[in-house]
Formats: C-alpha cells, sequence, structure tokens
C-alpha cells in the first residue's frame, strides 16, 4: 500500500522493520524505500505470552504438559554394531573384523557379535 514520504514528499511504499534489544523484539519502525526516511511513529512490539501465571495459560493444567517422546530404544538398535564388537579392528586407513577378515564399518551388524569387554 502506498504512503506519503514526509521527507522525499513521494507516494512510496514503506517497509516495515523490527527493532531489536539484543535478541529481544521491541518494537517496528516504518521506513521509506525511496529515500530511507524512518517514520517516528514505530509501533511497539506486542508482548508473547510466555509466564504460566498469564490468563492465557489459565486454560491448561499441568496434565497438559508436554511428555518427553521415547520412539526408539537406542540401546536395543545400537547394541549390535560393529563398533561395540570385540572383533572390531580399527587401522589408519580402514575398519576391519578380525573374525571375518573383512572391511567392515561402524554402523554394520552380524550375527557373530561378541560385545567387547568394558575397560576400567
Amino acid at each position: 500500500m502506498f504512503q506519503h514520504c514526509p521527507a522525499c514528499g513521494e507516494d512510496v511504499i514503506f517497509v516495515t522493520e523490527a527493532v531489536y534489544d539484543g535478541f529481544r523484539k521491541t518494537g517496528e519502525t516504518h521506513r521509506c524505500t525511496a529515500c530511507g526516511h524512518v517514520l517516528r511513529d514505530a509501533a511497539p512490539a506486542k508482548k508473547p505470552l510466555k509466564k504460566k501465571g498469564d490468563s492465557a495459560w489459565a486454560a491448561f493444567s499441568s496434565e497438559d504438559e508436554a511428555k518427553p517422546l521415547n520412539l526408539f530404544d537406542v540401546e536395543a538398535e545400537t547394541g549390535r554394531l560393529c563398533r561395540k564388537c570385540a572383533h572390531y579392528v580399527v587401522h589408519p586407513f580402514t575398519q576391519r573384523c578380525s573374525l571375518h577378515d573383512i572391511e567392515v564399518s561402524a554402523t554394520d551388524t552380524c550375527d557373530q557379535f561378541e560385545a567387547k569387554e568394558k575397560e576400567t
């Protein structure tokens, strides 16, 4: 929408830009696209409802809070990887299985998995 700029006298489009204090938005300014003049009547930023004591939070109870989701059993899925096997050997240029004498990747698996002994 076109507005009249008091500085350059043209009917131009004004750009709305956010004003920040650090990482917090403190307001908005309107700048002329022709001359760059900033209008003095900047609109203050709306304060978001962040605190649980605010009236918008009154409709919610502690039962409505998000509960952590455990979609995967990480130990069950990563427990038999070659990198956790006693036969897994890391060389400077490759990774090998000493049982099968083949080149492997750390995320490979096989049926002859043997867990490494924990180092103390």
